[in-house]
């Protein structure tokens, strides 16, 4: 990433440099529990922002700039900001995506649109909305540092995607029931691919993590299709038994690995919706409470009282799907 990090700055030093900087320097005031931010590092990411906001890229080779420029700009907003990046991701992504589709970027390139295409879905599963691109796997054993092993399972959240928006916009009698069935076969029988390069690349414990992050994110995608079908209130019993599988295997994970896998503030999200028990409710919060940054990241306030919300719907049976909920709050912000 360093690599990747010097070459994209060469290759556009007036476009990268100061936001790059911004996001390093902001990193390690809240590291060390300092003011996060300075009007210095607000007014060069404003600018930087401006700037993606009035990009218009027509040539392959500058589409990784522009990667680079949004990913250092939702870094930044998430660093500070209790407020949904949301926007700067889909719009990196709908800048790279002519480009992607028609198969002209750069291997380099993969690594920033792997990331947000990990983010935008996984924000569009609890939104119930479409993601930008559809994510092609051209190597089914890659590890991206930021998905894992689970780019081969976007494909199939993508399609998952497809049915929430379906739901939510009423049109979902138009995907009878054995659409659902078949696409919950086809996640159920997904495995993460492992190379024998892998394996000897990474201790037990990393790929303990990997492995883990893969299996919780196929469990919440099973968990977020059977609520599309039977929403709160409905078949209880098998999204409770699904939430304690993923809490289970965290704890596994915690206990063997010392740490939670990356990126899983969805997977603790969903699966916290269906604990009706206080002592399990508590057992949700100590685990959001284990995430990696959970002192400084702004968005772990906002995971906690959304689930505080979830909670009080659910005890009240007004909530009929997750992501009404979200619809009372656009500007949330609870990244991966």
């Amino acid at each position: 990433m360093s690599q990747l990090i010097r070459a994209r700055v060469k290759e556009a030093p007036m476009l990268l440099l100061n936001p790059y900087a911004a996001v390093a320097r902001v990193f390690l005031r809240c590291a060390t529990n300092q003011p996060p931010c300075s009007d210095n590092d607000l007014s060069s990411c404003a600018s930087a922002l401006q700037a993606l906001r009035h990009a218009q890229v027509t040539k392959a080779e500058h589409v990784g700039s522009f990667l680079s420029l949004g990913m250092s700009l939702v870094t930044f907003h998430r660093l500070i900001s209790g407020i949904s990046a949301s926007t700067i991701c889909r719009f990196t992504l709908s800048l790279g995506r002519p480009f992607y589709y028609a198969e002209e970027l750069q291997e380099s390139d993969m690594m920033e649109l792997l990331c947000l295409v990990f983010l935008d879905t996984t924000q569009s599963l609890f939104r119930a909305r479409v993601p930008v691109i559809q994510y092609r796997v051209r190597d089914p054993y890659l590890v991206d540092r930021h998905a894992g092993l689970c780019g081969p399972l976007l494909p199939l959240l993508y399609r998952v995607c497809l049915l929430a928006a379906a739901v939510r916009t009423g049109s979902e009698l138009l995907a009878p029931p054995d659409h659902f069935d078949a696409l919950r076969k086809e996640i159920i029988a997904w495995t993460p691919s492992i190379s024998t390069a892998t394996l000897e690349r990474f201790s037990k414990e990393e790929m303990l993590l990997l492995i883990t992050q893969a299996n919780v994110h196929r469990t919440t995608a099973i968990l977020i299709l059977h609520r599309l079908r039977h929403p709160f209130g409905e078949q209880d019993g098998v999204a409770e038994s699904l939430s304690q599988t993923i809490v289970t295997e965290m704890k596994h994970c915690l206990a063997m690995a010392g740490q939670y896998p990356p990126n899983i503030t969805l997977v603790l999200l969903i699966a916290g919706a269906e604990v009706h028990d206080p002592d399990g409710r508590k057992q949700i919060l100590s685990l959001i409470h284990g995430i990696n940054g959970a002192s400084f990241y702004p968005f772990i306030t906002n995971l906690r009282l959304f689930l505080a919300r979830v909670w009080a719907s659910r005890d009240q049976g007004t909530a009929r799907y997750l992501f009404r909920l979200f619809e009372e709050d656009p500007d949330l912000s609870i990244p991966l």
